[in-house]
């Protein structure tokens, strides 16, 4: 019974403290039309996401990085309004019949003072409204896309991507 009541407080406290559940972010209808960052269903572990099959999708603003430097080192920034979707699935069979088992949102969004480092993050499980993350779960992880790391193609260079594992030209 202890061990029932502590679960329930412990998951109550991390939905308040981590997500809200009044976002300000509405999902687009359209978004599957959007042009892909990747054109393959990504199906390798990585962390924060586990096993699973994702597909990501990303609006016409987040295909027009501004080109610069920051701190001598090249540098990708996102203008404001780039939203990136990523659907995730349990099983491949499961992308025809589009039963999605959540959706994770990038909303870039400098001026917001709950943005972190400049983006605003969302999850949508399905058939659930858009939740916030205002804690720093995914923020946490995204930190690493600046620097070398083994997904995609890498980022040998360590170049400055605004938190973005993709490339986008």
């Amino acid at each position: 019974m202890k061990g029932t009541f502590f679960i329930i407080i412990a998951a109550s406290m991390l939905l308040s403290c981590g997500m809200d559940r009044h976002s300000s972010f509405v999902l687009p209808e359209d978004y599957t039309s959007w042009k892909k960052p990747v054109n393959r269903v990504l199906d390798y572990e990585v962390p924060g996401h586990g096993k699973s099959f994702r597909r990501i999708y990303a609006n016409a603003i987040a295909f027009k990085p501004v080109r610069g430097k920051i701190r001598g080192t090249d540098a990708l920034v996102m203008p404001d309004g780039a939203v990136i979707i990523k659907e995730t699935y349990v099983k491949r069979s499961d992308i025809k019949k589009r039963n999605y088992k959540n959706l994770t949102i990038m909303v870039k969004d400098v001026s917001s003072p709950v943005s972190k480092n400049g983006w605003r993050y969302f999850m949508k499980g399905k058939n659930k409204p858009v939740m916030e993350v205002k804690s720093r779960m995914c923020i946490g992880c995204h930190e690493a896309a600046n620097e070398p790391h083994p997904y995609f193609d890498k980022n040998k260079k360590g170049i400055f991507r605004d938190y973005l594992f993709v490339k986008f030209k």
